[in-house]
């Protein structure tokens, strides 16, 4: 990618790294875990990789967990890599509302944690549903008991969703919430694309193409965003 010219302006260290990487030494809890000196050492080997390709100057690193409405996970991962002195620029956060809190516990721990680590804030992952059928034999991960109060589960409560987390991230004080990452905006029902091989797809009602790959009109809420200026050292 360097050399084709299009080297990538922001790298994450890991996926949703709560419970750390590469079991069982950079593991962050439980019996047999390498605890966060070890977690530490692996992220900022992580990093300094990055930067022997990249001058730090044209590159941000983000560091992503789960538990988006989560200000106490957040804290007590975060103030663990302060501690240790791993260096990173962003904050990814995945968010999904069935599993991750109300926008309000978003929006708390995103303006703390922006502040706390004076860093900009992401979400990394997030999505909702605009139908509750189903187009395989594989159950959908999101049932009608997980739709958001406001939010109704079609074409336009997905675009509601969407409009209403566009507008809590951009409430971060300082602008310092620079946008989202929509997770699998393509993962429509394909034979053989699941999680596991020749599995089903439990995740087709929440993605931004219908069953048969055809745009739905939610994706135009990407057109009424803020331009994002991602901020260079």
């Amino acid at each position: 990618m360097k050399e084709a010219g299009a080297a990538p302006d922001m790298v994450q260290i890991g996926n949703e790294i709560t419970s750390g990487i590469l079991w069982p030494d950079g593991k962050t809890w439980g019996e047999g875990s390498g605890d966060f000196d070890k977690l530490a050492v692996l992220l900022k080997a992580g990093v300094q990789g990055v930067y022997d390709q990249i001058d730090p100057k044209y590159v941000k690193i983000m560091m992503h967990i789960d538990g988006g409405g989560d200000n106490s996970k957040s804290r007590w991962f975060f103030d663990q890599l302060a501690a240790r002195g791993v260096p990173f620029d962003v904050i990814g956060l995945s968010y999904y509302p069935y599993w991750n809190g109300a926008l309000a516990d978003l929006q708390n721990n995103m303006n703390d944690i922006s502040q706390r680590y004076n860093k900009d804030v992401v979400i990394a992952e997030t999505a909702y549903a605009y139908t509750l059928q189903e187009a395989d034999n594989e159950p959908n991960v999101f049932i009608a008991s997980d739709a958001v109060e406001g939010c109704d589960v079609s074409v336009q409560g997905q675009a509601k969703f969407l409009k209403d987390l566009m507008k809590t991230i951009y409430s971060v004080p300082d602008e310092r919430g620079l946008g989202f990452f929509y997770w699998e905006p393509a993962w429509i029902p394909v034979p053989g694309a699941g999680w596991i091989s020749g599995g089903g797809d439990g995740w087709e009602n929440q993605a931004l193409f219908d069953f048969n790959g055809n745009a739905l009109p939610s994706l135009n809420v990407f057109k009424e965003n803020r331009p994002i200026i991602v901020k260079r050292n």
